[in-house]
């Protein structure tokens, strides 16, 4: 890391360097090869690296949301409801467009360059340090090869470093792939969510809808509140399944909250993003919300929005 703290170098000389530390990880958003089920996707690194860095998934109030269909597009709209509301809000999305610091939003804004250079030189350490005892554990004839952190274990400690050093009110974590074995779940959520479920990744999380469904669940905590936009009825009795098992309160879209969308149209007939009407139809709540304009076009994301407003 002797590059990134040369006050000498450009900050793009610098943030070059950081990023290249960074892409030379082992990265499962670039491979279908991943380890799904074995010690590539465990949980135990990520926790031992936040561990190191001052346990800062502890510090801030987070909403964590999965599924297969619309977890982007909801996430979004949650922190953009929030940070509309008056709370400053972090969101932690992937994969990005451009850039790298497009996974670090608060308020809006994505993480400066300086920002990036600065949390890389602050967490490289300790990545350093982890890769040198999972080298002592694999040569010493451990059963189990041992492994550093990853592409998104170090992607997801440095969103959540930099949401505490921006002292946000609340982060939104999007989860990367599946839910239980994904790197932000070792958080403890306000809120957990869970979008619109289908097939994806059967190869990883299975080949039925209830197998998938069981994997995106795995993101819910004892007592803590569900909201789910499953519609599919085998995703739908898995997810209720779990949630009673953990005491955690379910709200479900057809049965506790419902939409509708309007989609008037445009100019030339082109359909504009169109507008939801929303309906809460839990007995301690009650409320709705009508003529919602979307900043997104389609009747599914309608749904999302609904599920982002529950």
């Amino acid at each position: 890391m002797r590059s990134l703290s040369n006050t000498d170098g450009s900050i793009s000389e610098r943030r070059r360097a950081a990023l290249d530390l960074l892409v030379g990880r082992i990265n499962y958003e670039r491979t279908d090869a991943v380890p799904y089920h074995a010690r590539g996707l465990k949980l135990d690194r990520i926790r031992q690296l936040l561990t190191r860095l001052g346990s800062p998934e502890r510090c801030v109030k987070i909403v964590h949301v999965a599924g297969t269909k619309g977890k982007g597009s909801t996430s979004a709209m949650i922190a953009s409801v929030l940070s509309a509301a008056g709370y400053r809000t972090g969101l932690f999305s992937s994969p990005h467009l451009a850039q790298i610091e497009e996974r670090m939003v608060v308020d809006g804004r994505t993480a400066s360059a300086e920002e990036f250079v600065h949390l890389m030189m602050r967490v490289w350490p300790e990545i350093e340090a982890m890769d040198a005892e999972a080298e002592s554990t694999s040569s010493s004839g451990a059963e189990e090869a041992a492994m550093g952190p990853t592409y998104f274990d170090i992607t997801t400690a440095l969103a959540l470093l930099h949401f505490v050093d921006r002292e946000v009110d609340v982060a939104v974590l999007e989860v990367g792939l599946g839910g239980r074995l994904d790197s932000t779940n070792v958080c403890l959520p306000e809120v957990s969510v869970i979008t619109n479920i289908s097939f994806d990744h059967t190869h990883l999380l299975g080949t039925t809808l209830a197998e998938i469904a069981g994997e995106k669940a795995g993101i819910i905590k004892p007592g803590v509140p569900v909201v789910s936009g499953a519609t599919a009825e085998e995703a739908r009795r898995v997810i209720e399944r779990i949630a009673n098992q953990h005491g955690a309160r379910m709200l479900q879209l057809g049965r506790d909250f419902d939409f509708q969308y309007h989609a008037p149209k445009g100019l030339n007939d082109r359909p504009t993003c169109g507008e939801v009407d929303y309906r809460s139809q839990a007995p301690s709540d009650g409320r709705q919300h009508d003529g919602l304009r979307l900043g997104l076009l389609g009747r599914h994301q309608a749904a999302n929005a609904a599920v982002a407003l529950a």
